[in-house]
């Protein structure tokens, strides 16, 4: 899986794949869980806080790795891992790279909408793809992230990468969420998502290594140029490779 990018037009290649590990729990468990109501205030104001950071800057980029829980052959689960370096530009650019074993090397391209909204929903729709944390990209993530949500608390305190964070847990009937949030900076250090409607509970992780907000980003990230050795294809037989 290698790079995405969306800008008036929708644009896939894919030049190396993900890393396939057996499946394990990427959670941690803090060391004692708050006692909340169903939708904590304070857990609530600190996720607004963080979505609010997020919507309020016109670029930003942010890097990490991901680990995606898919069903293999024999029906179990197994764990595939990428790195993704991300770009966006409010309300039309989004350009992501995604990275891990050496893989298919297929490309395709689709017309899309001119806003980010519409175009991750048409990546969804004639792709099945999903962008890392696609929530925090559009243009009211609070909202995104809250629909349908039945509860809302706070876990606790964590430490990723030497940061105290706070450690937030939603639940609504489909999805169980968590964000791990640096209170300094209002933003993510890490987000789990459990697809509990799933027969297999498959989990999605998100590790937040690096994040800039408003950095000045040139047109041409939001290019594609045709992936060196690699063979067009339809955008539906790409996207498939490309999950």
């Amino acid at each position: 899986m290698a790079l995405a990018t969306w800008t008036t037009a929708l644009l896939l290649a894919l030049g190396v794949g993900a890393t396939p590990a057996r499946a394990a729990d990427p959670g941690s468990t803090p060391a004692a869980a708050a006692t909340a109501t169903p939708k904590d205030p304070d857990a609530l104001a600190l996720l607004k806080r963080m979505c609010d950071r997020l919507n309020a800057a016109r670029t930003f980029t942010a890097r990490g790795r991901t680990s995606l829980e898919l069903p293999v052959a024999d029906g179990e689960l197994a764990t595939f891992f990428t790195n993704f370096d991300l770009s966006v530009r409010r309300p039309d650019g989004l350009a992501a790279r995604r990275s891990g074993a050496p893989g298919l090397k297929t490309w395709g391209t689709i017309s899309a909408p001119a806003t980010l909204d519409a175009m991750l929903r048409a990546a969804g729709e004639q792709g099945g793809l999903s962008m890392p944390f696609d929530e925090l990209l559009v243009a009211d993530p609070y909202a995104a992230v809250t629909a349908g949500m039945t509860e809302a608390v706070r876990a606790g305190q964590a430490t990723i990468r030497g940061k105290k964070v706070e450690h937030l847990v939603l639940s609504s009937p489909a999805l169980h969420v968590e964000y791990w949030i640096d209170p300094g900076t209002a933003l993510p250090a890490r987000s789990l998502v459990v697809y509990v409607d799933h027969p297999l509970r498959p989990h999605f992780l998100v590790e937040y290594t690096e994040w800039k907000l408003n950095p000045k980003l040139a047109g041409s990230t939001f290019d594609l140029p045709r992936p060196q050795g690699a063979t067009q294809v339809d955008f539906g037989e790409a996207a498939s490779a490309f999950r």
